[in-house]
């Protein structure tokens, strides 16, 4: 089946949907939660539309994809588990697929590249044949936090995800691509319930938090976060450090995991591109500074981890699990 062919089935208008309500932290005009688009799409920094549209003008298709009704009750969703790295143990030939800013970076381990893959395959293989299934399901079969497959227009191919919101007036869910860490709002017939064959192999992308660099001080506003115009000049060179442009080979990059902190939700690590360490580039530039303690971070983002949205983003299993004072 040709790619237009397959297009005629899903939405091509599922474009970014700003109203979601998001973190401080996630909460940024040009990374963050807000502004993914699909899987390593990061990689081309061209924006969408500031809103997802009606698809209504589709709902002509539904009809001919299939009339058979979907019951809710024989839906099975399948649960992915999060991938787990050692602590103080370095990885080579890693790939970054997504970052939101210097505290929040998605990478992929070389280790199951070849069965990931080889997943991906049989599951595209799994849900083009069986194209018609669930095609018709209601919007109301699917809830916020549950694992799904999901239909990617920009690839023509179909990704894991997860739901993170859901507009039943426009019949369109968001959703993050669990093995990248992009988002981007999806039609419900781009949505399928996830096989559990294909929920066998853990989730591919490990969200991480650079270690010793926290944003330097807006000389403007006073302001410290990556969300002031220095923080985001700073993400900006990051994603020009480790994601090539699209159509260049993929850069890869070596990840030393350090310690996992009870007041922060995510795992702080070492990364060096090309044996420079990314956190020494990036003071040496002047768009972050360098600091001894990582509990700098935590003064500035006392409650990262919190949002209900960010326990979906990073897979976090329990928030309860952070302090609220830092010791």
């Amino acid at each position: 089946m040709n790619a237009s062919t397959i297009d005629k089935f899903f939405c091509k208008n599922s474009n970014l949907y700003t109203q979601l309500t998001s973190s401080p932290l996630t909460e940024f005009a040009d990374s963050g939660v807000v502004s993914r688009t699909t899987p390593l799409s990061s990689i081309n920094e061209n924006k969408l539309d500031d809103n997802h549209q009606n698809n209504n003008e589709d709902d002509d298709d539904d009809q001919s994809i299939s009339t058979e009704h979907q019951c809710f009750s024989i839906i099975t969703k399948s649960k992915l588990r999060y991938k787990k790295c050692d602590e103080y143990k370095q990885y080579s030939n890693c790939l970054i697929t997504y970052l939101d800013h210097p505290s929040a970076i998605f990478i992929q381990l070389s280790q199951d590249g070849k069965h990931f893959q080889q997943m991906h395959q049989d599951m595209n293989r799994y849900y083009m044949d069986n194209l018609n299934g669930f095609s018709n399901i209601s919007i109301d079969a699917f809830n916020v936090g549950d694992f799904c497959v999901a239909y990617s227009n920009r690839y023509f191919e179909f990704f894991r995800a997860r739901i993170l919101n859901i507009d039943p007036t426009k019949n369109q869910c968001l959703i993050i691509y669990v093995d990248f860490g992009n988002s981007e709002w999806i039609h419900l017939k781009g949505i399928r319930p996830l096989h559990a064959e294909f929920a066998k192999l853990d989730i591919q992308s490990i969200p991480v938090t650079l270690s010793h660099i926290v944003p330097k001080k807006d000389m403007n506003t006073g302001a410290i976060g990556w969300d002031t115009n220095v923080g985001k000049s700073c993400t900006r060179k990051l994603r020009r450090l480790v994601i090539k442009p699209e159509g260049e080979p993929f850069l890869y990059v070596s990840v030393t995991f350090l310690s996992v902190e009870r007041w922060w939700p995510l795992p702080f690590v070492d990364i060096k591109v090309d044996g420079q360490d990314l956190a020494e580039i990036l003071h040496r530039d002047g768009f972050a500074r360098l600091t001894r303690n990582n509990k700098d971070l935590r003064m500035i983002y006392p409650t990262f981890g919190n949002h209900p949205s960010e326990s979906l983003i990073f897979g976090l299993q329990s928030t309860e699990r952070l302090e609220n004072q830092y010791e």
